[in-house]
């Protein structure tokens, strides 16, 4: 069952990557493009209402996946891995009351923090995975946080998955604002 979770984790994190890829090209496209400030503004409109229930439902994912990993799979958490929980853990709560609120200004900003520190902390273990001999004493004590419980496509491990989660979540609570700015953006050019 392990291997199916991770399996099924690896494939929404690359998707997730992919579409978040897609979404700067149009993005950085839309400087310069009336068709790609449409085809944000369309997505936008599309969006209204269902941003932050996104945000509540990839935190949430990530949040039963880590509880998943270490009280089925027995993973034991490391003190990173501690740290990137502390970070999403509250944003399944936050974006849950913002999501009922339908608090689309301020839930994504509550979040925020949570988001970068969490992301902070998941940026440096994924460091530490792949340089050991950077790893600090307090790392090495009980669980080392070099210690890669998942190894998928050759770059997806816990660390990476929490980093998705980060930054899927709070690009989803964003996304009408963000898509917004691009979308009424004036071209360079004209």
């Amino acid at each position: 069952m392990t291997n199916a979770v991770t399996t099924a984790l690896t494939a929404a994190a690359v998707v997730v990557q992919a579409l978040m890829a897609v979404i700067l090209v149009v993005a950085i496209v839309a400087i310069w493009s009336p068709g790609a400030r449409r085809l944000l503004a369309e997505a936008r409109d599309s969006l209204l209402g269902g941003e932050l229930w996104a945000a509540w439902v990839v935190a949430l994912v990530a949040t039963a996946g880590s509880l998943f990993y270490s009280e089925h799979a027995h993973f034991i958490p490391c003190r990173l891995c501690w740290f990137q929980r502390i970070g999403m853990y509250p944003l399944v709560a936050l974006l849950l009351i913002a999501a009922i609120r339908r608090d689309i200004r301020g839930g994504p900003l509550y979040g925020l923090p949570l988001a970068i520190f969490g992301s902070i902390v998941a940026i440096y273990h994924i460091y530490i995975e792949y340089h050991p001999e950077a790893e600090s004493a307090s790392c090495k004590i009980g669980a080392p946080c070099t210690t890669k419980w998942i190894d998928k496509l050759g770059y997806i491990t816990i660390p990476e998955l929490a980093l998705t989660a980060f930054a899927a979540a709070y690009t989803s609570g964003r996304a009408p604002a963000l898509i917004c700015a691009a979308s009424t953006s004036e071209p360079a050019n004209e």
